[in-house]
């Protein structure tokens, strides 16, 4: 793929945050991790039985949802993400697991997505989009790899109220410095649903958690 400016400061941003702030310090972070375990949770238990199922994670990053997403035994999972350190470091995590899923990891961005139209049930994409110029081509890419009625599990901040907190999350051993360098795009949930409303039906919109709601969740059908 030939990066532009914004895929290579796309890049550059990612591999900022995964050195200084990767996703596991949220996770496992007993306090300020919560609301990401949260996010986590709702997705995994949405997804319903997914056995028989082709399976995309999109961003996935060094592995920690698409490790849960295995524990429900998909047919397939395949797994994108752009940072050469975190898939390797997803792929070591694998050595030493057995699955009965065919499981593929390439380095891909979600703006052109290398695998065919109509391939996949589920495609899950979250907290990927804030730092992904050109959003619209990302979900006319989705789209094109999702089968008709496959579905899109979809989550980004609500940056706004997100940042509010990022010096209680700074002191709770989480490196928030980084954020204003990482997080590339603001993007309001009413202009991501009119984007998706292109190619999806939305299933449902919520925003987690109920008291303090940092995280915008969707759920659409392929049209």
């Amino acid at each position: 793929m030939n990066l532009n400016s914004e895929l290579k400061n796309s890049l550059e941003a990612a591999q900022k945050e995964f050195e200084n702030e990767p996703m596991k310090d949220f996770y496992n972070n007993k306090i300020a991790g919560y609301p990401s375990r949260l996010r986590v949770n709702r997705i995994i238990k949405e997804l319903g039985d997914i056995r028989g199922k082709k399976v995309l994670d999109i961003g996935c990053e060094a592995g920690f949802i698409s490790l849960k997403i295995l524990k429900k035994q998909p047919s397939d999972l395949y797994a994108i993400d752009i940072i050469d350190k975190a898939i390797n470091e997803f792929k070591e995590k694998l050595k030493n697991r057995k699955y009965n899923t065919n499981i593929v990891i390439k380095k891909a961005f979600l703006q052109e997505i290398p695998f065919q139209e109509n391939f996949f049930d589920i495609a899950v994409c979250t907290e990927v989009i804030e730092h992904a110029p050109n959003i619209a081509k990302g979900f006319d890419e989705m789209a094109r790899v999702l089968k008709k009625r496959g579905l899109l599990f979809l989550t980004f901040p609500n940056e706004k109220l997100r940042k509010k907190v990022y010096p209680i999350v700074k002191l709770l051993g989480v490196n928030t410095d980084i954020e204003k360098e990482v997080t590339l795009f603001e993007y309001n949930p009413k202009d991501i649903i009119k984007l998706l409303k292109k190619n999806f039906i939305i299933k449902k919109f919520d925003r987690l958690p109920w008291f303090f709601p940092i995280t915008n969740f969707i759920i659409c059908e392929k049209k």
